[in-house]
């Protein structure tokens, strides 16, 4: 089950890294650095009405429904139905809450029409039932769907943004995608529950509170560095920053396959007690998060210029800087999601992940109000990589004080040194006397095949080696039907 649900959560995160890919290089520049900047100025205040009207139910309500699943008498229903009615209350408030905001604000009012959009967004957040679906493990259905969906915001991108569109046009196409999203999983949803409203919540309002102080926290240095940077700085160093923030961010889905898939299985190893099993999904967690982030983070350092080059164009220069500075955050936050969001809360341990993210928050927030007045947007760079330090290793103290987690950290060793090389493969291949995209292109095979090699030939761990194993098993079967057919 485990490999069946990683792969189509892998497929999912390819389509996640392919989809910006094609969308983001032709949004950026029609829009340029001011209209990206907008946009991310106004979406940040978006996302922290949809994070508040959430009260920690992303999080919370994929442990319940993975807990009551294989429950009788319609447990499942009435945990579900309890919990959605909770999110519908809390949405419709905040709503009007998001709205006085923007009519008192100068700063949101002159973008009012963006604005109504992102209320559009708050109000369907609560059809965004991706907890049920990742606690029930329908893996498939939500790659199918997200790749659905994204493949016709694409379509709705290129038919509707031209040069000269304004803003709210391609937060509108995000925001329809996001929609449709929401509209589709109520839609599916009649599957396994019948949709009722239940009032009968009081008993998830003190676990939410935990899991929401969490998020609160959390949001504060994941979305007030470009509040702080836009009001301080302006929209047009928000589009700076937020650019380099966008390419970073492509690779998480990567990390993030492993992460959504091993939640309900820890959820469910540490109910019974099975330290043992759960000391397994944390290794494994592990070793996925240093193989593969540990190359995505210096390849980003590398390849900085390109991919700032392509995804932004000329008008974004500014952004390679700051592009190498948060490239770290990378390893960072894979194992923050590791010991936090993978391991802390599915053990029920909220309280412990929302200490630690309370000390991001202060960091973030005194760091940022002394730093962004100097350095701009650097100084954001700077802040949320030593937030995302900070974090992480808060919530590996009090992951170890519950669990003597048995993982494999020579990985993280292991893996180092062929990322390194990236650098002299690089610096080399620049004087090739080439078409810049096709050196660039080639830099990047080449820096990708080093590394597998490496890790096939010098990495000594388990995993690497079933996986070796698997992939030396299945070539014999593929050559002799090649054979056959020919």
């Amino acid at each position: 089950m485990i490999k069946k649900n990683l792969f189509y959560n892998s497929l999912l995160s390819v389509s996640q890294l392919l989809f910006p890919l094609i969308t983001f290089p032709y949004a950026s520049r029609i829009l340029g650095p001011h209209g990206i900047g907008t946009v991310n100025f106004i979406d940040s205040f978006t996302q922290y009405f949809i994070l508040f009207s959430a009260l920690g139910i992303p999080v919370y309500g994929v442990r319940e429904i993975a807990k009551s699943k294989h429950e009788p008498d319609g447990k499942l229903s009435k945990t579900f139905n309890e919990i959605f009615t909770l999110h519908v209350l809390s949405a419709c408030v905040f709503s009007v809450l998001y709205l006085v905001l923007a009519l008192s604000l100068p700063s949101l009012r002159k973008h009012f029409d963006i604005v109504l959009v992102g209320i559009g967004m708050l109000l369907f957040s609560a059809g965004s039932i991706e907890w049920f679906f990742q606690g029930m493990e329908q893996f498939g259905f939500i790659t199918a769907r997200s790749i659905t969906v994204r493949s016709i915001s694409v379509i709705a991108l290129f038919v509707f943004m031209h040069a000269g569109a304004p803003p709210v046009v391609y937060y509108s196409i995000s925001a329809g995608g996001y929609i449709l999203n929401s509209i589709c999983n109520l839609f599916f949803l009649r599957k396994y529950v019948q949709v009722k409203p239940v009032l009968n919540i009081k008993q998830h309002i003190r676990p939410l509170v935990v899991i929401l102080g969490s998020n609160l926290a959390i949001s504060v240095y994941l979305f007030m560095d470009n509040i702080i940077l836009g009001f301080i700085k302006g929209e047009t160093a928000v589009g700076f920053y937020s650019l380099a923030v966008r390419i970073v961010r492509i690779p998480f889905a990567v990390l993030n396959a492993a992460g959504a898939v091993i939640v309900p299985q820890v959820s469910q190893a540490y109910s019974r007690g099975d330290i043992p099993a759960l000391n397994s999904l944390a290794d494994k967690s592990f070793s996925f998060t240093c193989v593969a982030g540990i190359p995505i983070a210096m390849g980003l350092f590398v390849a900085s210029p390109f991919l700032v080059h392509l995804f932004g164009g000329d008008n974004f220069s500014e952004s390679v800087i700051v592009l190498q500075l948060l490239s770290p955050v990378i390893i960072i936050i894979g194992l923050s999601s590791l010991f936090g969001m993978q391991l802390l809360t599915p053990m029920g341990k909220e309280k412990y992940l929302l200490r630690a993210v309370v000390v991001g928050m202060v960091i973030s927030l005194v760091v940022n109000l002394c730093i962004i007045p100097f350095f701009s947007y650097k100084g954001a760079a700077v802040t949320n990589l030593l937030t995302e330090c900070a974090v992480t290793a808060t919530s590996f103290y009090f992951v170890r004080r519950y669990v003597k987690l048995q993982m494999h950290l020579n990985i993280f060793f292991q893996c180092l040194p062929g990322a390194l090389l990236f650098i002299p493969i690089a610096w080399g291949m620049r004087a090739l006397p080439i078409n810049y995209t096709l050196r660039e292109i080639l830099i990047i095979a080449a820096c990708m095949l080093t590394y597998g090699v490496y890790v096939w030939f010098f990495v000594r761990n388990q995993y690497i080696t079933s996986a070796k194993q698997m992939v030396l098993q299945k070539i014999p079967g593929k050559l002799n039907f090649f054979y056959k057919q020919h």
